[in-house]
């Protein structure tokens, strides 16, 4: 392996990462709530241990302690065989441009992260229950990312590369065997460009193909990030209702989530210069409009990257307010996230744990201190349903 250069904020960083870990790790595989049980972590499962070129050779699944895997662990969704989750994780950084709608592949990931970067927002859609082929368009990393990826247990990230501090964080994070970088500067004969679409809006791979060559199964499957309660279970006894509510990311960027009660998902919109009302609908290239059964909105403060001080970091370690929009209903509440390694427990105002409805899951990150989100009236919300896809 060559050696890594890394800044000196970069190197104070990872330093860190590695003395939390098995502490993290603890808190990792620790209950969040009476949700679904979806797998647990042996003694075997340490950070690292990766072959040659990223490939997992010792990341199998331990038998100390195991726990029968009953659901894919990143939607809650019951699993009639637990061996089928014991692979990684594909991470694909995913354009939000208003040029590269619509994306391709985003409805097929288990979760889509969506974080503010320079005037817009960008996605990072986790894929393990199902693939993308293509999947794209692929974009850069930030400095967010690599906290982000903490509970996901090595997973394979697909991206476009980044600044020299960026690529210093990723390259040192997958040499100490937090990640596998398997991006676009370095694996460019696994990319291609759409020549239909202007470039940069036009990188596309396979989280399969990717996968297959950079982490072949089986291995330790991910960690649950939230709690899901049972397909049966009641709705959580603090669910108000609302029928959508609007997140204003700035820069005239305002993404709308409109219950469907024929999809049971929650419909988005997305107004940015190129996309106004009465046109906001987001959809896949498939024309299918993306209605994911759950929204989690954390409200997380932003400071400067240290790659780059004009581009924003997401704080995702800490606590903060939360909303959640499940089953039909909106419920106001809490996130905690002791360190980068944990799963998100959230929390309705009397601390009781907020379960998930199984299904995929969109994650917003708006910044703490601006617009704060607004739930639509029944009226609104009607006139965006009448733009449905």
């Amino acid at each position: 392996m060559s050696a890594l250069v890394l800044s000196r904020s970069s190197s104070r960083r990872l330093t860190v990462m590695v003395s939390s870990c098995a502490a993290a790790l603890l808190a990792a595989c620790s209950s969040t709530g009476s949700g679904v049980q979806t797998g647990s972590i042996g003694a075997s499962d340490a950070v690292g241990g990766g072959g040659a070129n990223g490939s997992s050779t010792s990341g199998q699944a331990s038998t100390t302690s195991e726990v029968p895997i009953t659901a894919w662990p990143l939607t809650g969704v019951s699993l009639s065989d637990g061996n089928a989750a014991r692979r990684a994780v594909v991470v694909a950084k995913i354009d939000n441009a208003p040029a590269a709608r619509p994306q391709t592949g985003v409805n097929q990931a288990d979760s889509c992260i969506e974080e503010k970067v320079e005037g817009i927002t960008r996605l990072m859609c986790l894929f393990h229950s199902g693939d993308a082929d293509p999947v794209g368009p692929i974009r850069s990393a930030r400095s967010s990312d690599v906290d982000l990826m903490g509970p996901l247990n090595r997973p394979v990230l697909l991206w476009s590369g980044g600044n020299p501090g960026v690529t210093s964080e990723v390259e040192g994070s997958a040499a100490l065997g937090f990640l596998i970088e398997a991006g676009e500067p370095t694996n460019k004969d696994r990319y291609y460009r759409d020549n239909r679409r202007q470039m940069p809006h036009n990188l596309y791979t396979s989280t399969a193909a990717m996968r297959d060559v950079f982490a072949p199964s089986p291995v330790v499957p991910p960690h649950p990030i939230f709690a899901f309660r049972a397909a049966d279970a009641p709705l959580p006894i603090a669910a108000e209702d609302g029928p959508g509510i609007t997140i204003d990311f700035g820069r005239n960027v305002k993404v709308d989530y409109v219950w469907d009660p024929e999809r049971l998902g929650w419909n988005r919109f997305q107004v940015d210069e190129s996309h106004p009302r009465g046109r906001s609908a987001v959809v896949d290239s498939d024309g299918m409009q993306v209605a994911p059964a759950n929204v989690v909105i954390l409200i997380v403060p932003y400071g400067a990257s240290d790659a780059d001080s004009r581009s924003p970091k997401a704080i995702t370690q800490g606590e903060g307010d939360a909303i959640v929009l499940t089953g039909g209903k909106l419920v106001y509440g809490h996130w905690k996230r002791p360190v980068s390694f944990s799963p998100w427990e959230l929390t309705d105002k009397a601390g009781n744990v907020i379960g998930l409805t199984p299904g995929r899951t969109w994650i917003a990150l708006p910044e703490a201190g601006g617009p704060s989100p607004v739930v639509l009236d029944p009226e609104a919300a009607g006139r965006l349903q009448s733009e449905r896809k």
